[in-house]
């Protein structure tokens, strides 16, 4: 058994280095997102919308400049305002005439919600320094955390990158072992020789799961000398979680390839699924983001738990221990059980 293992693992990790193609999209693609995302969401800075203004009374432009909420850049001549936001070089301006002000703003879904709070933030200030008013009531505002520690964009993207790229490679790995070389008859050449079904399944885990480990320190590694991110991580808690999620994402790519015995359907599966676990599971950013009608979906998929055990593990995600523990208890075990489905059924049926 032990002779066994070690030559289909040697075997396995041979073809696995010289199929360049697989070793890419295994470990150096969620790179690639990496540095996708991280040149959009490494700074630090915050947004802040630029906004013209034509005004005949300097203490509204210096009223509205005091907020700080806007950049903003000051115009002599409405018209020229309005070109400005017509060509596309500016989305708002405000023009203030007497006692009359003029929003204008680009048609864009994006811009309606900051519309109306640009509205009645101008109305307030506006009429405050025509009517020389004094406030009366000071509202002081305080940031309610939903993390344990503060995170930048950049790492909690980055967090979802290791879960994406825990998925893809467990996944994928099933999908490409049990698909093509189903198709190659290997699994068949396989079965009428004496090695057990169960060694080629543990031989194909133990490579994956290290080339798991291998992308995971290419992140981590590329996160702190490009992006100078300072997350801390607690591999007591990272290292199972690595190990069940991998075997729990394995146990997606078997069911897969049970369902779609054609390697090319069941890898455009897999594709789509791919595909829809970036944009529904809140990989790249948080769930509330999304609509209230579609944001169910992202609790029945399991990316969405995955990103969130590696970010507990950074104590970047308020959960615990038990919580955590429960679900890396089920992608553990889903795993274990789908490797033995893949071992009974897949290899010896052949």
């Amino acid at each position: 058994m032990n002779r066994q293992l070690f030559a289909f693992l040697k075997a396995y990790s041979a073809e696995s280095v010289r199929n360049l193609l697989s070793l890419f999209f295994t470990v150096f693609f969620p790179v690639v997102f990496l540095l996708i995302f991280g040149f959009l969401f490494s700074e630090e800075s915050s947004y802040r919308r630029t906004m013209g203004i034509c005004a005949d009374d300097e203490r509204i432009t210096s009223a509205l400049q005091e907020i700080g909420s806007w950049d903003l850049v000051i115009y002599d001549d409405e018209q020229n305002l309005q070109k400005q936001i017509k060509d596309g070089k500016l989305s708002m301006g405000i023009v203030v005439t007497g006692e009359k002000a003029i929003l204008y703003y680009q048609k864009s879904p994006s811009l309606m919600g900051e519309v109306k709070m640009i509205e009645m933030s101008a109305r307030n200030i506006i009429e405050k320094t025509m009517n020389n008013s004094v406030n009366f009531i000071q509202i002081d505002t305080i940031e309610v955390k939903e993390t344990k520690k503060e995170i930048s964009d950049f790492d909690y993207m980055m967090m979802g990158v290791i879960a994406l790229s825990l998925f893809s490679n467990g996944m994928f790995s099933m999908i490409t072992v049990f698909g093509n070389y189903r198709k190659k008859g290997v699994l068949r050449r396989v079965s009428l020789t004496c090695a057990k079904p169960i060694t080629v399944v543990l031989s194909v885990s133990v490579i994956r799961m290290l080339l798991s480990f291998l992308s995971l320190v290419v992140v981590l590694l590329l996160c702190r000398v490009v992006f100078n991110s300072e997350i801390e991580f607690n591999w007591l808690l990272l290292i199972p979680t690595v190990v069940s999620v991998t075997l729990g994402m394995m146990a997606i790519g078997i069911i897969i390839v049970s369902l779609f015995r054609n390697p090319n359907a069941a890898s455009n599966v897999g594709s789509v699924l791919n595909t829809v676990m970036v944009f529904f599971s809140g990989v790249y950013f948080p769930i509330t983001f999304m609509p209230d009608y579609i944001r169910w979906i992202a609790y029945i998929l399991p990316v969405k738990y995955a990103a969130d055990l590696v970010r507990y593990s950074a104590d970047a995600q308020n959960m615990n221990l038990g919580l955590f523990l429960i679900a890396n208890t089920i992608f553990f075990f889903c795993g274990i059980l789908a490797l033995w489905f893949s071992a009974k059924k897949l290899v010896e049926s052949e």
